[in-house]
């Protein structure tokens, strides 16, 4: 069940205690072999931390962003301003996992997101969060354009990460359930440790990390 109180109270916690820090590093420092102008889509944005990590990696990107919750679209154009990132190179929207190809723009206008149509499509944490996410991950997958990327900083399976997700009413499929759906796709699929550099984010999360495969 998506509570909104929680979910904005882990919003503030992952600026406190450091885990968008440790998260804009991970990002920053994975190997990702993209043209500088790639189209960036980062869907259950919350204030922005990966997609804007992603756009200041790739800087003559793109980056559309979406979100259930209007108020963390508003946060992340503010935190746009505050990286300096260019805002017009940024669109947002109101999006639902469930059903990621559909997007409400703030306007009030609608927009359908092609196949095929992104370099990159991110998200952290957020499929546990969709009804049916098996078919979720297909969605996404297919959003991705050939030898384009998937990023995924899912919760993890230590106590910490299983502790937190049941406290954010998280539930998502098994870490080798996931990639198995990937892999039935017919793309290469990387689970990632992520390591005590990266503290806190190490404590509940895990990276993974898909390349799409040319047909």
């Amino acid at each position: 069940m998506f509570n909104k109180n929680l979910y904005n109270m882990y919003g503030l916690g992952m600026r406190i205690l450091g885990y968008e820090s440790g998260i804009s590093r991970f990002i920053d420092n994975l190997n990702l072999k993209c043209q500088t102008n790639s189209k960036i889509l980062d869907i259950g944005c919350g204030t922005g931390v990966i997609g804007l990590q992603l756009i200041t990696k790739f800087p003559k990107s793109t980056l559309m962003a979406t979100d259930i919750q209007e108020n963390f679209l508003h946060e992340l154009i503010t935190n746009t301003k505050k990286r300096g990132i260019n805002n017009q190179k940024i669109s947002v929207g109101i999006s639902n996992i469930a059903t990621p190809t559909k997007v409400m723009l703030l306007d009030g206008s609608s927009v359908s997101l092609n196949r095929e149509s992104f370099d990159i499509v991110s998200v952290g944490a957020t499929i546990g969060y969709s009804k049916d996410p098996k078919k979720t991950i297909r969605a996404l997958l297919g959003l991705i354009k050939p030898g384009g990327y998937f990023i995924n900083l899912e919760m993890n399976e230590k106590f910490i990460g299983r502790w937190t997700s049941s406290r954010y009413h998280y539930s998502n499929i098994s870490l080798t359930e996931m990639k198995q759906i990937i892999e039935n796709e017919g793309h290469n699929v990387s689970v990632l440790p992520i390591s005590v550099k990266y503290f806190p984010t190490n404590l509940t999360r895990v990276g993974i990390l898909v390349q799409k495969t040319y047909d």
